[in-house]
């Protein structure tokens, strides 16, 4: 029984390293030999191919009676989204100290901040809060700035002739929805 095993499997073995070593077999990509290349792409279309050919699993045509889907429901047990939390957890509310910076400081403790938006650090700079200071004094707070909802104001038209000026155009406008219309 062992020699007819070892007879197949020494033949097997004689027939795949004939196979990669036959000169359709061999393919030269980026100057790199390939032995075995169509072998083993013809066996990757070969499993394509079958896969293809299987019939795909359809569930039953029978849709479920009242009382499956009573036991169903009854015997659903939905898992929590979260660990459950703790009393200790619940009675300790931590505090942050300072600004939302990359590092910041939370129950006296200095820590890495990956809760924050604040990516390039500029959150706490005097230059931006002035800025943002004179912007609201200036124009108040609103959820967007387009020209369809407040109407044209000179930040539009400074961003316009910037643009033009650097883009070398003659006429630019941009619509309300943000997207740039060039007229040439």
């Amino acid at each position: 029984m062992t020699s007819g095993v070892m007879n197949a499997t020494t033949t097997a073995l004689d027939w795949v390293s004939e196979a990669f070593d036959a000169p359709l077999a061999r393919a030269v990509v980026f100057g790199i030999h390939n032995k075995g290349h169509l072998v083993v792409e013809m066996l990757l279309i070969a499993v394509i191919l079958f896969l293809l050919s299987r019939k795909s699993y359809k569930p039953p045509k029978r849709p479920l009676t009242e009382r499956e889907i009573d036991d169903l429901c009854d015997n659903w047990d939905p898992e929590p989204l979260c660990p459950p939390i703790s009393e200790e957890q619940l009675a300790h509310t931590y505090t942050l100290e300072c600004a939302a910076t990359p590092h910041t400081i939370v129950d006296g403790k200095e820590v890495v901040n990956f809760a924050s938006a604040n990516y390039l650090g500029l959150l706490g700079q005097e230059e931006i809060i002035d800025s943002c200071i004179g912007s609201l004094e200036k124009y108040g707070v609103g959820s967007c700035g387009p020209r369809g909802f407040y109407g044209t104001i000179d930040v539009h038209l400074d961003c316009e002739k910037k643009l033009r000026i650097s883009w070398e155009l003659q006429i630019q406008f941009f619509t309300h929805t943000d997207y740039p219309l060039f007229l040439v």
